[in-house]
């Protein structure tokens, strides 16, 4: 029988909290109707007490007014459930008949500024701010707390409103009283509950954007290490043969396995730019063979179109190099001018470098791509920046494409501290143009970004040690040393790295990061602990298809020299051999 009676009381208990703390969340309309029902019901409580007063101590005067109160609190109420939508202004009407029964009260000769009337302004404050919003909340307080101010300034009084027994009254004040105070704990629990479920929906939110991380890392890898050992096998095919069917077809081949790779660092770098983690470079490069190169290498991918590509370099620009990130830069540039051979049949595209203004610090330059294409429609024009989106679906549909490359472009620019301007008529033709500011140095510039070839130098001499668990990728590299005429030995995984380095002495060795038995990182940590200081500071370059947005402190955390992503340019890795053959 307790147990029984235990359990009625625990349920009545939890239903009190549900209903009247909110556990759970609640939407804000579902509070303010609750809310308003709360009210409208105590009125008609205090209505009946209006009723009874007037019938028992003034045969019936006065009972008009109860028996208005009790109706129309009972009609909003059965509204309200119909039409809810009329919650806004039925709020509006219930604060203003609040308001005109408290100057009726306080400008009463039997009643004046009594209890109930702050009671009153209490339930304006609360029916205002909780009800509707901040501007009323203010607006209708001013205009109730002005009564009990005017009530000392103002002679005038009414009559008509009899004031009740002490009894009634009491209970009167309880009522509004109880009402003051469920409606503070009823919007406490609904303004908490929904802090409690934003806090939970945040951490659902971050644990999925981990995985969500986990997730494109994972594919990164998976992905881009046969792309890696496709356009890298290709380009040597391309390099080797000499029949033009073959090497057009080639071409093609490595074109497309390119477009592919575009496509998954597109992505990734939307992750990036939504986590706010993207960070750009500063190393030394020369900007006018910088969009030389990718122009030629743009215009060669669509020889059969046979559009003119003009390139307009300022003179003062030609001979100087610039501390930068010239790969993001490159990949606007790619972008702006894929879109301009998409969208262009006849005609040119021009590209441009301007040097604006110079100061001791920085030279302003203005970079500009224009075509002779559809053009944009002016009211297509603000959707074109947007991710996932195209001018329209037609476009789409004819022409292709994810609709990434401009937004990616804008966030792009927006890094370098500029802003993408569009101009563009429809049938003739769009520019694209931004101006960045960059810094001159007189550093060698090391890297060659274009892809094309280098002279050939020498790194017979060289020692390496290529780590690596993928076969397709093992046979690349041999014939990439093959062709500079290196011996190297090959490791698939950690520990063959750590027998090997025990045998022989290396200047280089190319660490995977992902590799059974022992992976890159571990490798790398036993490596740096070795007794032979030779062998423990060899130099060390990461190859990882794992692209994260902060890969290139975490390589260094490792103890790794240096990192080179998947696929990689054959340049990028022979300029890392070379400075490290010019070291040893």
């Amino acid at each position: 029988m307790i147990d029984i009676f235990s359990d009625m009381v625990n349920k009545l208990i939890r239903k009190l909290r549900e209903s009247f703390f909110l556990l759970g969340s609640t939407s804000i309309q579902t509070a303010k109707l609750k809310l308003f029902y709360l009210m409208l019901g105590a009125n008609v409580l205090k209505g009946l007490l209006y009723l009874g007063d007037a019938i028992v101590r003034y045969h019936g005067m006065g009972s008009f007014r109860a028996l208005r109160l009790i109706v129309t609190s009972i009609i909003m109420i059965m509204l309200l459930k119909r039409f809810p939508k009329l919650l806004y202004w039925g709020i509006h009407y219930a604060i203003i008949g609040t308001i005109l029964h408290l100057y009726y009260r306080v400008f009463n000769q039997h009643v004046g500024a009594d209890i109930i009337s702050i009671q009153c302004i209490y339930m304006v404050i609360i029916s205002a701010f909780y009800g509707l919003n901040k501007f009323w909340g203010v607006i209708y307080t001013l205009i109730a707390a002005a009564a009990v101010i005017l009530y000392h300034y103002i002679g005038f009084r009414m009559d008509g409103l009899h004031p009740l027994p002490m009894v009634t009254n009491d209970l009167y004040i309880c009522i509004n009283f109880m009402v003051i105070l469920l409606s503070h704990i009823y919007f406490h629990g609904v303004l908490y509950g929904n802090l409690r479920e934003m806090e939970s929906l945040n951490e659902q939110l971050r644990i999925s954007n981990e995985h969500r991380t986990n997730f494109l890392s994972t594919m990164s890898h998976e992905l881009r290490t046969p792309l890696n050992s496709v356009i890298g096998i290709s380009g040597l095919l391309i390099h080797n043969n000499s029949d033009p069917r073959q090497k057009q077809e080639l071409d093609m081949l490595k074109f497309s396995a390119e477009g592919l790779l575009t496509l998954i660092n597109d992505i990734l770098d939307i992750n990036k730019f939504d986590s706010g983690k993207l960070e750009l470079e500063v190393i030394p490069f020369n900007l006018s063979a910088l969009l030389n190169n990718i122009s030629e290498s743009v215009a060669r991918q669509h020889t059969a179109k046979k559009l003119a590509v003009v390139i307009e370099i300022d003179e003062a620009l030609k001979e100087v190099s610039f501390l930068g990130d010239p790969t993001r830069l490159g990949q606007i540039m790619y972008n702006l001018l894929g879109n301009a051979m998409k969208f262009t049949n006849e005609g040119q595209i021009t590209v441009s470098a301007e040097l604006l203004g110079q100061t001791p610090e920085y030279d302003k330059i203005r970079i500009q791509v224009s075509d002779t294409g559809i053009g944009i429609s002016e009211s297509q024009l603000e959707n074109i920046f947007e991710p996932f989106r195209q001018a329209s679906n037609s476009t789409t549909r004819k022409f292709g494409g994810t609709g990434l490359g401009l937004s990616i472009v804008k966030k792009l620019v927006e890094a370098f501290g500029g802003q993408i301007q569009v101009k563009s008529v429809q049938g003739q033709g769009t520019s694209f143009s931004f101006e960045i500011a960059m810094k001159q140095t007189t550093a060698n510039v090391l890297q060659n970004r274009s892809g094309e070839p280098q002279e050939e130098k020498k790194l017979t001499e060289i020692r390496i040690l290529l780590a690596e668990d993928n076969m397709m990728n093992i046979y690349f590299m041999q014939q990439v040393f093959k062709r500079w005429e290196i011996s190297a030995d090959v490791a698939e995984n950690g520990t063959e790295v750590l027998e090997l380095l025990a045998k022989n002495h290396y200047d280089v060795i190319l660490m995977d990061m992902h590799m059974p038995v022992m992976d890159g990182i571990e490798a790398t940590r036993e490596i740096r602990q070795l007794e032979d200081q030779s062998k423990a500071n060899v130099y060390i370059i990461a190859l990882t298809a794992t692209v994260s947005d902060d890969i290139q402190i975490k390589v260094r955390e490792y103890g790794m020299n240096d990192y080179l992503p998947k696929p990689f340019q054959l340049d990028e890795l022979r300029n890392l051999l070379l400075m490290r053959s010019q070291d040893a």
